[in-house]
């Protein structure tokens, strides 16, 4: 949830692939359609289920149990933590038996779980009733299947700043708040660095990691994968800012290269960088791996690429789905809900770093807490950027349209003309999925 977003690990999209190839044609038809009454039954909250998460995120879930089950002594809630690559709950989600009550899973990947395991996740449209409006609308699209249905709740959101070294800025006598454009960024970034010996960004690109950053720029300007139809469609006016902004920023030598998570926490942590563009959940990341450097950071919205332009996007995040093979569904939401959508609930995931979805928490007295390390109000401030994210289609084959992606930015950076790479890149993602590339 909290690492590079959009990396799930490669062997377990290598394992869906295959399980996907076994159940001819890329559906379990092992679980059973399942969707929650809009009344829930009259009775005790009471049973057993099992929740399977992650790190931080699996942390949090384990204090709202505790709770949860203090609230409803006859009910019994059980963490399970697992590890973010998958390989514990695609098996039983294939075979049909044995998968846990509740699994978190990456907003992004919902949609191809969706497609490859049908019928393994509970419908919750009836028992939100209406309450959809609640989340935020770029969570919220991903969680729906191709009716519309509701199969998932939004967990947490990741509305994109710009982390920055206040002390860089002033030893280089640059005013954060000028830097409204991404042309002033790239210009007063090269004063900043001078002055500094720094660079500005740490970004992968020697890796998979280099179409990160592509990928906040492009949902900044609504740009998509695909067009109405669902045909691949990667030369459009947007992406082909993006990726020209992007190019940019590496040619004005603002960039330094740190191909993985930990190469780019050294970077901030060693005084390597002077910004660091990423979601709020990235705030956790600095303020644990760099203590020492309280007081020092402050947080700025991400640049337009044009004066008074969309300066909002989004990165990260991860849904709860019951899965249909629970026979304890009614607890199942029971759990999410409470974890989701109360402010008890959501007071533990602030605690975790966990932006909520929710957005009626937003105007809590915890949601407006100053943050010492920031030494600003960090939820009310990320909220401010989260009322116009775009939203984002990754699609059922967002693995194999991202790795054309990441093909087409490495030819870029090497010379080769952006629209040319991106048909390339085209051609490549529709030998791979099968779909149509765009009239």
């Amino acid at each position: 949830m909290f690492k590079r977003y959009f990396s799930v690990i490669l062997a377990a999209v290598m394992l869906i692939s295959i399980l996907s190839a076994c159940s001819g044609g890329g559906k379990s038809t092992s679980g059973t359609e399942a969707g929650l009454e809009k009344e829930a039954p009259e009775g005790e909250v009471s049973g057993e289920i099992t929740v399977a998460s992650w790190n931080l995120a699996a942390d949090s879930l384990t204090e709202e149990a505790e709770n949860f089950m203090k609230k409803y002594p006859k009910a019994k809630v059980k963490i399970e933590y697992v590890t973010s690559d998958y390989n514990s709950i695609t098996p039983p989600l294939t075979s049909g038996k044995g998968a846990p009550d509740v699994m978190q899973i990456q907003q992004r990947d919902f949609p191809n779980f969706l497609d490859v395991f049908e019928g393994q996740f509970v419908d919750l449209t009836a028992r939100l009733d209406g309450k959809e409006s609640e989340f935020a609308e770029v969570a919220l699209n991903l969680v729906k299947d191709k009716d519309g249905k509701v199969m998932a709740l939004p967990w947490d959101l990741g509305p994109v700043g710009i982390y920055y070294r206040k002390d860089m800025f002033e030893k280089a006598g640059v005013d954060p708040a000028s830097l409204t454009t991404w042309d002033k960024f790239i210009e007063e970034g090269k004063k900043i660095q001078e002055a500094n010996g720094v660079k500005m960004l740490a970004l992968g690109m020697s890796s998979k990691d280099i179409a990160e950053m592509y990928r906040m720029l492009m949902n900044q300007l609504g740009a998509q994968y695909y067009d109405e139809d669902g045909n691949i469609k990667f030369v459009t006016e947007e992406n082909i800012q993006a990726v020209n902004m992007f190019k940019k920023m590496v040619d004005a030598g603002l960039v330094v290269d740190a191909p993985t998570w930990d190469d780019r926490i050294r970077a901030f942590a060693n005084d390597q960088i002077a910004t660091a563009v990423y979601p709020v959940w990235y705030a956790g990341t600095i303020k644990t791996q760099a203590e020492d450097q309280k007081g020092k950071w402050g947080i700025m919205p991400m640049p337009a690429f044009t004066e008074g332009g969309p300066n909002q996007s989004h990165s990260g995040g991860s849904v709860l789905a019951i899965s249909s093979q629970s026979e304890n569904k009614e607890l199942a939401w029971k759990f999410i809900e409470y974890t989701l959508m109360t402010n008890e609930g959501q007071d533990v995931q602030m605690k975790y770093g966990l932006f909520p979805s929710w957005q009626p928490y937003y105007e809590t007295e915890k949601f407006k807490e100053v943050d010492d390390y920031f030494g600003i109000a960090l939820s009310e401030f990320f909220g401010k950027l989260s009322t116009d994210i775009p939203t984002l289609d990754y699609g059922s084959n967002f693995m194999d349209v991202n790795d054309a992606i990441v093909g087409a930015l490495g030819e870029v950076i090497d010379g080769k003309d952006v629209e040319e790479a991106l048909k390339a890149a085209e051609e490549k993602a529709a030998r791979e999925t099968g779909l149509e590339i765009s009239k």
